[in-house]
Protein backbone atom coordinates (compact mmCIF):
# COMPACT_ATOMS: atom_id res chain seq x y z
CA UNK A 1 0.00 0.00 0.00
CA UNK A 2 2.42 2.49 0.70
CA UNK A 3 4.52 1.90 -2.35
CA UNK A 4 1.29 2.35 -4.23
CA UNK A 5 0.47 5.72 -2.20
CA UNK A 6 4.73 6.69 -3.10
CA UNK A 7 4.18 5.93 -7.10
CA UNK A 8 0.96 7.83 -7.08
CA UNK A 9 3.30 10.81 -5.64
CA UNK A 10 5.60 10.51 -7.76
CA UNK A 11 3.32 10.25 -10.81
CA UNK A 12 2.29 13.64 -9.60
CA UNK A 13 5.24 15.70 -8.97
CA UNK A 14 6.11 14.33 -12.27
CA UNK A 15 3.23 15.84 -13.86
CA UNK A 16 3.51 18.73 -12.22
CA UNK A 17 6.92 19.01 -13.23
CA UNK A 18 6.00 18.36 -16.60
CA UNK A 19 3.36 21.30 -16.89
CA UNK A 20 5.37 23.90 -15.17
CA UNK A 21 8.00 22.81 -18.01
CA UNK A 22 5.00 22.64 -21.03
CA UNK A 23 4.05 26.37 -19.55
CA UNK A 24 7.52 27.78 -19.94
CA UNK A 25 8.13 26.07 -23.53
CA UNK A 26 5.30 27.58 -24.34
CA UNK A 27 5.55 31.06 -23.24
CA UNK A 28 9.27 30.48 -25.00
CA UNK A 29 8.05 29.18 -28.10
CA UNK A 30 5.33 32.41 -28.36
CA UNK A 31 8.11 34.75 -27.89
CA UNK A 32 10.07 33.04 -30.45
CA UNK A 33 7.42 33.18 -33.22
CA UNK A 34 7.29 36.49 -32.77
CA UNK A 35 10.84 37.14 -33.52
CA UNK A 36 10.85 34.71 -36.62
CA UNK A 37 7.44 35.74 -38.16
CA UNK A 38 7.86 37.80 -41.38
CA UNK A 39 7.16 41.31 -41.88
CA UNK A 40 3.20 41.53 -43.72
CA UNK A 41 3.44 43.70 -46.33
CA UNK A 42 0.15 43.58 -47.34
CA UNK A 43 -2.42 46.82 -46.45
CA UNK A 44 -2.69 45.48 -42.93
CA UNK A 45 1.23 46.05 -42.23
CA UNK A 46 0.31 49.15 -39.84
CA UNK A 47 1.04 45.86 -37.11
CA UNK A 48 3.15 42.65 -37.32
CA UNK A 49 0.77 39.86 -38.23
CA UNK A 50 -1.15 38.03 -35.26
CA UNK A 51 -4.43 35.63 -35.13
CA UNK A 52 -6.96 37.97 -35.16
CA UNK A 53 -10.58 38.13 -34.52
CA UNK A 54 -12.79 39.76 -37.31
CA UNK A 55 -13.10 42.78 -34.83
CA UNK A 56 -9.42 43.08 -34.87
CA UNK A 57 -9.13 42.67 -38.59
CA UNK A 58 -11.26 45.88 -39.12
CA UNK A 59 -9.96 47.68 -36.15
CA UNK A 60 -6.52 47.06 -38.20
CA UNK A 61 -7.73 47.83 -41.53
CA UNK A 62 -9.33 51.31 -40.12
CA UNK A 63 -6.29 52.27 -38.56
CA UNK A 64 -3.98 51.57 -41.54
CA UNK A 65 -6.29 53.97 -43.18
CA UNK A 66 -6.05 56.89 -41.24
CA UNK A 67 -2.31 56.19 -40.67
CA UNK A 68 0.20 58.46 -42.33
CA UNK A 69 3.71 56.72 -43.05
CA UNK A 70 5.23 60.73 -43.84
CA UNK A 71 3.47 61.87 -41.00
CA UNK A 72 5.76 59.57 -38.97
CA UNK A 73 9.09 59.82 -40.75
CA UNK A 74 8.58 63.47 -40.76
CA UNK A 75 7.61 63.57 -36.88
CA UNK A 76 11.39 61.21 -36.23
CA UNK A 77 13.26 63.24 -38.85
CA UNK A 78 12.31 66.32 -36.68
CA UNK A 79 13.07 64.22 -33.59
CA UNK A 80 16.15 62.82 -33.96
CA UNK A 81 17.28 61.16 -30.84
CA UNK A 82 14.86 61.88 -28.66
CA UNK A 83 12.01 59.39 -30.54
CA UNK A 84 12.55 56.09 -29.51
CA UNK A 85 15.68 53.88 -28.53
CA UNK A 86 18.72 52.55 -29.98
CA UNK A 87 18.55 49.64 -32.25
CA UNK A 88 15.44 49.37 -33.17
CA UNK A 89 14.00 48.59 -29.11
CA UNK A 90 10.77 50.46 -29.56
CA UNK A 91 9.74 47.92 -32.47
CA UNK A 92 11.01 45.13 -30.36
CA UNK A 93 8.69 46.42 -27.61
CA UNK A 94 5.99 46.33 -29.96
CA UNK A 95 6.51 43.48 -31.57
CA UNK A 96 7.58 40.66 -29.13
CA UNK A 97 7.01 42.21 -25.46
CA UNK A 98 3.54 43.52 -25.83
CA UNK A 99 1.97 41.37 -28.69
CA UNK A 100 -0.51 40.45 -25.99
CA UNK A 101 -2.01 44.05 -26.61
CA UNK A 102 -3.64 42.84 -29.59
CA UNK A 103 -3.70 46.00 -31.27
CA UNK A 104 -4.90 48.01 -28.57
CA UNK A 105 -3.61 51.59 -28.30
CA UNK A 106 -2.49 51.42 -24.79
CA UNK A 107 -2.45 55.10 -22.90
CA UNK A 108 -3.28 54.18 -19.66
CA UNK A 109 0.31 53.73 -18.29
CA UNK A 110 0.25 55.77 -15.68
CA UNK A 111 -2.41 53.63 -13.84
CA UNK A 112 -0.27 50.43 -14.60
CA UNK A 113 2.42 49.51 -17.06
CA UNK A 114 1.85 46.92 -19.41
CA UNK A 115 4.02 43.73 -18.06
CA UNK A 116 6.61 42.75 -20.72
CA UNK A 117 6.75 39.42 -22.18
CA UNK A 118 10.67 38.76 -21.13
CA UNK A 119 9.81 39.91 -17.45
CA UNK A 120 7.35 37.07 -17.37
CA UNK A 121 9.39 34.41 -18.85
CA UNK A 122 12.76 35.32 -16.95
CA UNK A 123 10.68 35.61 -14.14
CA UNK A 124 8.74 31.90 -14.17
CA UNK A 125 12.36 30.58 -15.99
CA UNK A 126 13.74 31.69 -11.97
CA UNK A 127 11.10 30.04 -10.67
CA UNK A 128 10.56 26.48 -12.60
CA UNK A 129 14.56 26.53 -11.88
CA UNK A 130 14.71 27.45 -8.10
CA UNK A 131 12.88 26.48 -4.97
CA UNK A 132 12.33 29.68 -2.62
CA UNK A 133 10.99 29.88 0.96
CA UNK A 134 9.55 31.61 3.89
CA UNK A 135 12.26 33.52 5.20
CA UNK A 136 11.57 33.13 8.28
CA UNK A 137 13.19 29.91 8.80
CA UNK A 138 16.94 28.78 8.18
CA UNK A 139 16.24 26.41 5.80
CA UNK A 140 18.78 26.77 2.84
CA UNK A 141 16.42 27.57 0.83
CA UNK A 142 14.99 30.38 3.01
CA UNK A 143 18.29 31.86 3.61
CA UNK A 144 18.61 31.57 -0.10
CA UNK A 145 15.83 33.65 -0.64
CA UNK A 146 16.94 35.97 2.09
CA UNK A 147 19.83 36.49 0.64
CA UNK A 148 18.49 37.11 -3.02
CA UNK A 149 15.73 39.96 -0.79
CA UNK A 150 18.82 41.90 0.57
CA UNK A 151 20.24 42.25 -2.90
CA UNK A 152 17.69 43.85 -4.35
CA UNK A 153 17.47 46.33 -1.55
CA UNK A 154 20.40 46.75 -2.32
CA UNK A 155 20.29 47.10 -6.00
CA UNK A 156 16.99 49.26 -5.26
CA UNK A 157 19.51 52.00 -3.37
CA UNK A 158 21.82 51.84 -5.87
CA UNK A 159 18.79 52.39 -8.76
CA UNK A 160 18.62 56.05 -6.74
CA UNK A 161 21.87 56.55 -6.07
CA UNK A 162 22.27 55.84 -2.51
CA UNK A 163 23.19 53.40 -0.35
CA UNK A 164 21.95 51.09 2.92
CA UNK A 165 24.45 53.66 5.28
CA UNK A 166 21.72 56.14 4.60
CA UNK A 167 18.59 54.31 3.42
CA UNK A 168 16.16 51.59 3.77
CA UNK A 169 14.07 49.78 2.03
CA UNK A 170 10.07 48.72 3.60
CA UNK A 171 8.62 46.51 0.59
CA UNK A 172 5.19 47.06 0.99
CA UNK A 173 1.80 45.84 -1.17
CA UNK A 174 1.90 49.08 -3.27
CA UNK A 175 2.70 53.08 -3.05
CA UNK A 176 -0.75 53.21 -0.97
CA UNK A 177 0.40 51.08 1.98
CA UNK A 178 3.70 52.99 2.04
CA UNK A 179 1.77 56.22 2.47
CA UNK A 180 -0.58 55.02 5.04
CA UNK A 181 2.76 53.56 6.82
CA UNK A 182 4.02 56.68 6.86
CA UNK A 183 0.90 58.15 8.28
CA UNK A 184 1.03 55.31 11.53
CA UNK A 185 4.28 56.09 12.79
CA UNK A 186 5.34 59.79 12.13
CA UNK A 187 5.33 60.79 15.60
CA UNK A 188 2.56 63.56 15.11
CA UNK A 189 1.63 65.86 17.88
CA UNK A 190 -0.63 68.44 18.83
CA UNK A 191 1.62 71.29 17.59
CA UNK A 192 2.53 69.49 14.35
CA UNK A 193 1.54 70.40 10.94
CA UNK A 194 0.75 68.11 8.40
CA UNK A 195 1.16 70.43 4.85
CA UNK A 196 0.87 69.20 1.22
CA UNK A 197 0.55 70.25 -1.93
CA UNK A 198 -3.25 70.73 -2.90
CA UNK A 199 -2.37 68.35 -6.23
CA UNK A 200 -1.69 65.09 -4.40
CA UNK A 201 -3.27 61.58 -4.84
CA UNK A 202 -5.93 60.53 -1.95
CA UNK A 203 -3.49 58.23 -0.56
CA UNK A 204 -1.47 60.83 0.30
CA UNK A 205 -4.48 63.36 1.82
CA UNK A 206 -5.74 60.42 3.49
CA UNK A 207 -2.59 60.77 6.11
CA UNK A 208 -4.54 63.32 7.28
CA UNK A 209 -7.00 61.28 9.25
CA UNK A 210 -3.93 60.38 11.58
CA UNK A 211 -2.74 64.05 12.01
CA UNK A 212 -6.14 64.68 12.96
CA UNK A 213 -6.28 61.67 15.77
CA UNK A 214 -3.17 63.71 17.49
CA UNK A 215 -5.22 66.89 16.96
CA UNK A 216 -2.59 68.81 15.21
CA UNK A 217 -2.92 70.62 11.76
CA UNK A 218 -3.20 70.37 8.07
CA UNK A 219 -2.68 72.41 5.18
CA UNK A 220 -3.58 72.58 1.69
CA UNK A 221 -1.22 74.50 -0.42
CA UNK A 222 -1.31 75.67 -4.09
CA UNK A 223 1.99 75.16 -5.64
CA UNK A 224 2.52 78.83 -6.24
CA UNK A 225 2.23 79.30 -2.64
CA UNK A 226 4.77 76.66 -1.33
CA UNK A 227 7.78 79.23 -1.30
CA UNK A 228 5.94 81.81 1.02
CA UNK A 229 4.93 78.82 3.55
CA UNK A 230 8.52 77.94 3.80
CA UNK A 231 9.36 81.84 4.47
CA UNK A 232 7.15 81.90 6.88
CA UNK A 233 8.08 79.11 8.91
CA UNK A 234 11.60 80.26 8.66
CA UNK A 235 10.65 83.36 10.23
CA UNK A 236 9.26 81.13 13.02
CA UNK A 237 11.45 78.91 13.46
CA UNK A 238 14.00 82.00 14.03
CA UNK A 239 11.82 83.50 16.74
CA UNK A 240 11.49 80.06 18.12
CA UNK A 241 15.51 80.10 18.15
CA UNK A 242 15.79 83.68 20.02
CA UNK A 243 12.96 82.68 22.46
CA UNK A 244 15.18 80.25 23.57
CA UNK A 245 12.72 77.41 24.83
CA UNK A 246 14.23 74.57 26.29
CA UNK A 247 11.26 73.04 28.06
CA UNK A 248 8.84 73.18 25.22
CA UNK A 249 8.50 69.54 23.31
CA UNK A 250 9.96 68.60 20.24
CA UNK A 251 7.52 68.79 16.75
CA UNK A 252 7.88 67.09 14.05
CA UNK A 253 6.06 68.68 10.84
CA UNK A 254 5.80 66.62 7.75
CA UNK A 255 5.59 68.26 4.03
CA UNK A 256 4.61 66.06 1.59
CA UNK A 257 3.83 66.09 -2.14
CA UNK A 258 4.14 64.17 -5.73
CA UNK A 259 7.20 64.47 -8.15
CA UNK A 260 5.00 64.44 -10.71
CA UNK A 261 1.14 64.71 -10.46
CA UNK A 262 -0.83 61.67 -11.46
CA UNK A 263 -3.42 63.39 -12.90
CA UNK A 264 -1.51 65.39 -15.55
CA UNK A 265 2.02 64.99 -15.32
CA UNK A 266 2.94 67.80 -13.92
CA UNK A 267 6.51 67.68 -12.79
CA UNK A 268 6.98 70.04 -9.37
CA UNK A 269 10.01 71.13 -7.93
CA UNK A 270 12.89 68.32 -6.13
CA UNK A 271 14.67 71.34 -4.19
CA UNK A 272 11.30 71.84 -2.06
CA UNK A 273 13.05 68.91 -0.49
CA UNK A 274 15.95 70.60 0.98
CA UNK A 275 13.87 74.02 1.32
CA UNK A 276 11.92 72.45 3.86
CA UNK A 277 14.76 70.72 6.03
CA UNK A 278 16.53 73.75 6.19
CA UNK A 279 13.95 75.68 8.30
CA UNK A 280 15.78 75.97 11.51
CA UNK A 281 14.37 74.97 14.67
CA UNK A 282 10.87 73.82 12.52
CA UNK A 283 12.11 70.09 12.27
CA UNK A 284 9.74 69.60 8.92
CA UNK A 285 10.42 65.82 7.02
CA UNK A 286 9.76 65.59 3.69
CA UNK A 287 7.55 62.65 1.92
CA UNK A 288 7.82 62.31 -1.77
CA UNK A 289 5.34 60.36 -3.71
CA UNK A 290 7.54 58.98 -6.75
CA UNK A 291 4.45 56.75 -8.00
CA UNK A 292 3.98 58.61 -11.13
CA UNK A 293 7.79 60.13 -11.66
CA UNK A 294 9.85 56.47 -11.61
CA UNK A 295 8.30 55.07 -14.81
CA UNK A 296 9.97 57.54 -16.87
CA UNK A 297 12.61 59.53 -14.25
CA UNK A 298 15.54 58.48 -12.44
CA UNK A 299 15.27 59.56 -8.48
CA UNK A 300 18.45 60.90 -7.21
CA UNK A 301 18.30 60.63 -3.64
CA UNK A 302 22.07 62.04 -2.80
CA UNK A 303 20.57 65.19 -4.58
CA UNK A 304 17.33 65.10 -3.41
CA UNK A 305 17.15 63.49 -0.33
CA UNK A 306 13.67 63.38 0.70
CA UNK A 307 13.07 61.28 3.78
CA UNK A 308 10.02 59.13 2.57
CA UNK A 309 9.75 58.05 -0.76
CA UNK A 310 6.93 55.72 -2.07
CA UNK A 311 6.19 53.57 -4.70
CA UNK A 312 5.06 50.88 -7.30
CA UNK A 313 6.54 48.42 -9.06
CA UNK A 314 3.38 47.44 -11.80
CA UNK A 315 3.58 51.50 -12.33
CA UNK A 316 7.06 51.06 -13.40
CA UNK A 317 7.56 47.78 -15.27
CA UNK A 318 3.73 46.06 -15.02
CA UNK A 319 4.98 43.05 -13.33
CA UNK A 320 4.75 41.94 -10.09
CA UNK A 321 1.81 43.29 -9.29
CA UNK A 322 0.92 43.82 -5.40
CA UNK A 323 4.55 45.31 -4.27
CA UNK A 324 5.81 48.44 -3.52
CA UNK A 325 8.27 50.54 -1.68
CA UNK A 326 8.44 52.69 1.45
CA UNK A 327 12.30 54.54 1.16
CA UNK A 328 13.33 55.56 4.50
CA UNK A 329 16.03 57.49 6.16
CA UNK A 330 17.85 55.53 8.81
CA UNK A 331 18.21 58.24 11.23
CA UNK A 332 14.67 59.18 11.36
CA UNK A 333 13.99 55.36 12.05
CA UNK A 334 14.59 55.88 15.95
CA UNK A 335 11.72 58.52 16.37
CA UNK A 336 8.64 56.81 14.49
CA UNK A 337 5.96 55.59 16.51
CA UNK A 338 5.32 51.85 15.52
CA UNK A 339 2.64 50.20 17.79
CA UNK A 340 0.99 47.15 16.01
CA UNK A 341 3.90 44.10 15.87
CA UNK A 342 3.71 41.20 13.56
CA UNK A 343 5.45 38.28 12.39
CA UNK A 344 9.00 38.45 12.03
CA UNK A 345 9.23 42.28 13.23
CA UNK A 346 10.46 41.37 16.96
CA UNK A 347 13.18 39.31 18.43
CA UNK A 348 11.01 38.67 22.31
CA UNK A 349 7.63 39.27 23.69
CA UNK A 350 6.06 38.23 26.66
CA UNK A 351 2.48 37.00 26.57
CA UNK A 352 1.87 37.95 30.05
CA UNK A 353 3.35 41.30 30.10
CA UNK A 354 3.76 44.53 27.50
CA UNK A 355 7.23 43.03 27.49
CA UNK A 356 8.56 43.33 23.66
CA UNK A 357 12.08 43.38 22.16
CA UNK A 358 11.90 44.96 18.53
CA UNK A 359 13.66 44.30 15.94
CA UNK A 360 16.83 47.11 15.43
CA UNK A 361 16.66 46.60 11.82
CA UNK A 362 14.89 49.49 9.98
CA UNK A 363 13.11 46.61 7.26
CA UNK A 364 12.75 44.08 9.54
CA UNK A 365 11.00 46.87 12.48
CA UNK A 366 8.45 47.92 9.78
CA UNK A 367 7.49 44.80 7.70
CA UNK A 368 4.75 42.56 9.55
CA UNK A 369 4.72 39.39 8.33
CA UNK A 370 5.71 37.56 5.89
CA UNK A 371 7.19 39.21 2.79
CA UNK A 372 5.81 38.23 -0.96
CA UNK A 373 8.89 37.01 -1.39
CA UNK A 374 8.10 35.67 -4.75
CA UNK A 375 7.31 39.16 -6.16
CA UNK A 376 10.46 40.39 -4.64
CA UNK A 377 12.16 38.11 -6.15
CA UNK A 378 10.92 38.59 -10.25
CA UNK A 379 10.98 42.22 -9.73
CA UNK A 380 14.81 42.62 -10.31
CA UNK A 381 13.95 40.73 -13.97
CA UNK A 382 11.29 44.49 -14.59
CA UNK A 383 14.20 46.49 -12.77
CA UNK A 384 16.55 45.30 -15.42
CA UNK A 385 14.39 45.79 -18.72
CA UNK A 386 13.50 49.26 -17.42
CA UNK A 387 17.64 49.75 -17.13
CA UNK A 388 18.27 48.81 -20.37
CA UNK A 389 16.17 50.98 -22.39
CA UNK A 390 17.46 54.05 -20.18
CA UNK A 391 14.90 55.88 -17.59
CA UNK A 392 15.90 59.37 -19.43
CA UNK A 393 15.42 58.17 -22.77
CA UNK A 394 11.93 56.82 -22.02
CA UNK A 395 11.35 60.48 -20.31
CA UNK A 396 13.00 62.50 -23.85
CA UNK A 397 10.64 59.87 -25.71
CA UNK A 398 7.06 60.48 -23.89
CA UNK A 399 7.47 63.90 -23.64
CA UNK A 400 8.12 64.68 -27.17
CA UNK A 401 5.44 62.41 -27.72
CA UNK A 402 2.89 64.01 -25.30
CA UNK A 403 4.11 67.54 -27.00
CA UNK A 404 3.40 66.78 -30.45
CA UNK A 405 -0.36 65.61 -29.04
CA UNK A 406 -0.73 68.69 -27.50
CA UNK A 407 0.15 70.51 -30.87
CA UNK A 408 -1.95 68.53 -33.05
CA UNK A 409 -4.98 68.87 -30.27
CA UNK A 410 -4.65 73.11 -30.24
CA UNK A 411 -5.40 72.79 -33.87
CA UNK A 412 -8.13 71.07 -33.38
CA UNK A 413 -11.44 73.87 -34.02
CA UNK A 414 -14.78 73.06 -34.76
CA UNK A 415 -15.81 75.38 -37.75
CA UNK A 416 -17.15 78.31 -35.61
CA UNK A 417 -13.07 78.85 -34.68
CA UNK A 418 -14.07 77.51 -30.56
CA UNK A 419 -11.51 75.06 -29.47
CA UNK A 420 -12.37 70.98 -28.85
CA UNK A 421 -9.48 70.50 -26.94
CA UNK A 422 -8.79 71.92 -23.48
CA UNK A 423 -5.83 71.05 -22.23
CA UNK A 424 -4.79 70.44 -18.59
CA UNK A 425 -0.66 70.81 -17.06
CA UNK A 426 2.22 72.47 -17.98
CA UNK A 427 2.84 71.80 -21.26
CA UNK A 428 4.54 75.04 -23.28
CA UNK A 429 5.09 74.47 -26.92
CA UNK A 430 7.15 77.48 -27.10
CA UNK A 431 10.16 75.64 -24.95
CA UNK A 432 11.97 72.86 -26.31
CA UNK A 433 12.89 71.29 -23.28
CA UNK A 434 9.86 71.71 -21.41
CA UNK A 435 10.29 68.15 -19.99
CA UNK A 436 11.48 69.26 -16.46
CA UNK A 437 8.27 70.74 -15.76
CA UNK A 438 5.70 68.18 -17.50
CA UNK A 439 5.75 64.94 -17.88
CA UNK A 440 4.29 62.15 -20.47
CA UNK A 441 0.86 62.83 -19.33
CA UNK A 442 -1.95 64.77 -21.64
CA UNK A 443 -4.99 65.57 -19.86
CA UNK A 444 -7.84 66.90 -21.87
CA UNK A 445 -11.18 67.30 -22.26
CA UNK A 446 -13.23 67.71 -25.10
CA UNK A 447 -16.16 70.40 -25.58
CA UNK A 448 -18.94 71.67 -27.86
CA UNK A 449 -19.21 73.82 -30.71
CA UNK A 450 -20.42 76.30 -27.48
CA UNK A 451 -18.16 75.23 -25.13
CA UNK A 452 -19.31 73.13 -23.27
CA UNK A 453 -17.86 70.25 -21.68
CA UNK A 454 -18.69 66.91 -23.02
CA UNK A 455 -18.94 63.64 -21.43
CA UNK A 456 -15.87 62.34 -20.57
CA UNK A 457 -16.97 58.86 -20.27
CA UNK A 458 -18.90 58.63 -23.17
CA UNK A 459 -15.52 60.18 -25.06
CA UNK A 460 -13.78 56.81 -23.56
CA UNK A 461 -16.60 54.13 -24.53
CA UNK A 462 -15.89 56.28 -28.06
CA UNK A 463 -11.93 55.75 -28.13
CA UNK A 464 -12.37 52.92 -26.37
CA UNK A 465 -14.76 51.38 -29.07
CA UNK A 466 -11.74 52.28 -31.97
CA UNK A 467 -9.02 50.48 -29.86
CA UNK A 468 -7.94 53.11 -27.78
CA UNK A 469 -7.37 52.87 -23.75
CA UNK A 470 -7.33 56.35 -21.80
CA UNK A 471 -8.59 56.74 -18.46
CA UNK A 472 -11.21 59.01 -17.18
CA UNK A 473 -12.46 60.98 -13.81
CA UNK A 474 -10.59 62.73 -11.15
CA UNK A 475 -7.71 60.22 -11.16
CA UNK A 476 -7.64 60.10 -7.32
CA UNK A 477 -6.93 63.52 -7.33
CA UNK A 478 -9.24 65.92 -6.00
CA UNK A 479 -7.24 68.97 -5.28
CA UNK A 480 -6.41 68.92 -9.08
CA UNK A 481 -10.16 68.81 -10.72
CA UNK A 482 -10.90 71.60 -8.17
CA UNK A 483 -8.91 74.18 -9.21
CA UNK A 484 -8.83 73.07 -12.71
CA UNK A 485 -12.77 72.96 -12.66
CA UNK A 486 -13.29 75.89 -10.10
CA UNK A 487 -15.30 73.06 -7.82
CA UNK A 488 -15.55 74.78 -4.45
CA UNK A 489 -17.22 73.42 -1.29
CA UNK A 490 -21.19 73.53 -1.84
CA UNK A 491 -20.45 71.80 -4.96
CA UNK A 492 -18.35 69.01 -2.99
CA UNK A 493 -21.46 68.96 -0.91
CA UNK A 494 -23.85 68.70 -3.70
CA UNK A 495 -22.18 66.29 -5.77
CA UNK A 496 -21.84 63.85 -2.41
CA UNK A 497 -25.51 63.68 -2.47
CA UNK A 498 -25.85 62.70 -5.62
CA UNK A 499 -22.68 60.52 -6.33
CA UNK A 500 -22.88 56.61 -5.39
CA UNK A 501 -19.16 56.02 -6.04
CA UNK A 502 -16.07 57.56 -8.19
CA UNK A 503 -17.05 55.85 -11.16
CA UNK A 504 -20.65 56.49 -11.38
CA UNK A 505 -22.31 58.52 -13.97
CA UNK A 506 -22.68 61.67 -11.74
CA UNK A 507 -19.48 63.22 -13.80
CA UNK A 508 -21.19 67.21 -13.85
CA UNK A 509 -22.01 69.46 -10.84
CA UNK A 510 -23.09 72.26 -11.86
CA UNK A 511 -21.97 72.30 -15.17
CA UNK A 512 -18.63 71.50 -14.05
CA UNK A 513 -16.48 68.35 -15.28
CA UNK A 514 -15.80 66.27 -12.14
CA UNK A 515 -12.77 64.72 -14.15
CA UNK A 516 -10.90 64.74 -17.69
CA UNK A 517 -9.92 61.90 -19.88
CA UNK A 518 -5.99 60.74 -18.92
CA UNK A 519 -4.08 59.74 -22.25
CA UNK A 520 -0.40 58.44 -19.96
CA UNK A 521 2.11 57.59 -22.51
CA UNK A 522 4.67 55.29 -21.33
CA UNK A 523 7.97 53.35 -23.04
CA UNK A 524 6.51 51.42 -25.44
CA UNK A 525 4.03 54.45 -27.12
CA UNK A 526 4.47 54.80 -30.66
CA UNK A 527 3.95 58.10 -32.48
CA UNK A 528 1.79 55.50 -34.34
CA UNK A 529 -0.08 55.15 -31.55
CA UNK A 530 -0.80 58.90 -31.19
CA UNK A 531 -1.12 59.97 -34.67
CA UNK A 532 -4.05 57.58 -34.63
CA UNK A 533 -5.47 58.82 -31.22
CA UNK A 534 -5.64 62.28 -33.21
CA UNK A 535 -7.14 60.86 -36.58
CA UNK A 536 -9.71 58.45 -34.50
CA UNK A 537 -10.75 62.08 -32.48
CA UNK A 538 -10.87 64.05 -35.93
CA UNK A 539 -13.01 61.63 -37.42
CA UNK A 540 -15.06 60.95 -34.42
CA UNK A 541 -16.09 65.07 -33.48
CA UNK A 542 -14.57 67.03 -36.15
CA UNK A 543 -15.96 65.46 -39.17
CA UNK A 544 -19.75 64.78 -37.49
CA UNK A 545 -19.60 68.51 -36.21
CA UNK A 546 -23.70 68.57 -36.91
CA UNK A 547 -23.91 66.09 -34.29
CA UNK A 548 -22.09 68.86 -31.61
Amino acid sequence: MFLKRSCKKDQKRILNALGSIFFLALITSIVMIQKTTPPNNDADSTFPERERTKESIELALKRSRLYSESREKQYIKDQRSNYGYTNGKLKQINDEEHFHLQNKVYLDYTGAAPYPVSVLTNSYSDLFQNFYANTHSRSQPSLQTSDLIEKFRSKLLEYFNTKSSQYSVIFTSGTTQALKLVGEVFPFSRNSKFAYLNQNHNSVIGIREYVLLKEASFHSLKEEHIQQFIKDEKENGNEKENENSEDEEDVLNLFAYPAESNFDGSKYDLNWIKDFQSIKNKNWFVLLDAAAFLPSNKLDLTKYPADFVTLSFYKMFGYPTGLGALIIKNDLVHLLQKSYFGGGTVILVSDCTNFCLRHPNPSTFLEDGTLPFLDIITAKYGLEFLEDLGVDQISQHIYHLGKYLVKEFSKLRWSNGNPLVEIYGKWDLNQDNNYMKQGGIVTFNLLDTKNNYLNFNQVQETLESEGINVRTGCHCNPGACTQYFDINEDDLKQAAEEKESCGDDIIFINNKPLGAIRASLGYGTTFEHIDYLIQVIKMKYIEKEGNF
